[in-house]
């Protein structure tokens, strides 16, 4: 669901990811991922979530020194120097992890996470669609994972696995069973950047654009104009671009999640469900829909 992202050094107010009131404060290394109802931060070495926790996604475990977050549909794990942890729903076992050595990535998707460590890349939980089932890969780089499949970019380019949904037929499925309803490989792209999973759908990052491939019905596949995009990420039925003119959303717009607002420098993006949000010179705004109030009491503050 949620794609890799840089690491920035950014001034943020402390009322809006610390929980407290005062002066402005330096946070490093700030992440920020948005699951189906619920938004995290990682910043100077804390985790931090909002928003729904009917199924404990707001309880973060014990942290050592945590890189990386990634939040799922009804869960979130995190790279940290203790491993990967993972909190939450976890009826399918998404949140409990394999023994993995050395992990580098971790990617939580619907119900299922998968992680990138020396051996490869693994994943656990909900495998209804063989979206857990990894195929053979070679030297992988990334892992995504989105609704019911998985995607890994390795040395012959971007492969996935799960659920398959194609109305354009532009992946050929190169392999089949009865356990792994399918498995796609897109194009040998030259060096793709980066990629983000959605439900039933997949976007890749090249050089100088965004490909999407996969369930349409909502044109979620039906790319923009870009200009020079940098950043990737997709919710359900939805995406959004960070490129040189700003962000720009594409497909469902159910809640407004794609009505972008007016944004000041914007510099991240992150997408949940129903709803998007980006970091720009004046805070964090997020826009779609907010049931769980997982963005009204945090956006607009300034940095």
């Amino acid at each position: 669901m949620n794609a890799f992202k840089r690491l920035f050094i950014l001034y943020l107010f402390p009322a809006v990811l610390l929980g407290a009131q005062g002066a402005f404060a330096i946070q490093q290394d700030l992440q920020i991922t948005a699951g189906f109802h619920h938004l995290c931060s990682l910043s100077d070495g804390q985790v931090r979530c909002w928003g729904r926790n009917r199924e404990g996604q707001l309880k973060v475990p014990a942290l050592h020194h945590p890189s990386m977050i990634s939040a799922g549909d009804f869960h979130t794990c995190a790279l940290a120097q203790n491993g990967v942890k993972c909190w939450g729903y976890s009826f399918f076992g998404q949140t409990k992890v394999p023994p993995l050595k050395n992990p580098r990535q971790v990617s939580a998707g619907g119900f299922h996470s998968c992680a990138l460590d020396d051996e490869g890349v693994k994943c656990w939980g909900s495998n209804e669609s063989g979206q857990v089932t990894v195929p053979q890969l070679k030297n992988p780089k990334r892992v995504e994972s989105g609704d019911e499949h998985t995607c890994a970019i390795d040395d012959e380019g971007v492969k996935c696995w799960g659920r398959s949904f194609s109305e354009k037929n532009l992946f050929p499925i190169f392999a089949k069973s009865k356990k792994v309803k399918s498995r796609i490989i897109l194009p040998a792209f030259r060096n793709p950047k980066d990629m983000s999973a959605g439900n039933d759908f997949t976007c890749v990052l090249l050089e100088k654009e965004v490909i999407c491939e996969g369930r349409s019905s909502e044109g979620q596949t039906k790319v923009p104009q870009l200009q020079n995009p940098q950043m990737l990420d997709s919710g359900v039925y939805h995406s959004c671009a960070l490129d040189d003119d700003g962000v720009k959303c594409w497909g469902g717009n159910s809640f407004g999640q794609t009505d972008v607002p007016l944004l000041d420098n914007p510099y991240w993006i992150t997408t949940g469900d129903y709803f998007s949000c980006a970091l720009d010179d004046t805070g964090l705004k997020c826009w779609g829909n907010n049931e769980y109030g997982q963005f009204s009491s945090k956006e607009g503050h300034d940095l």
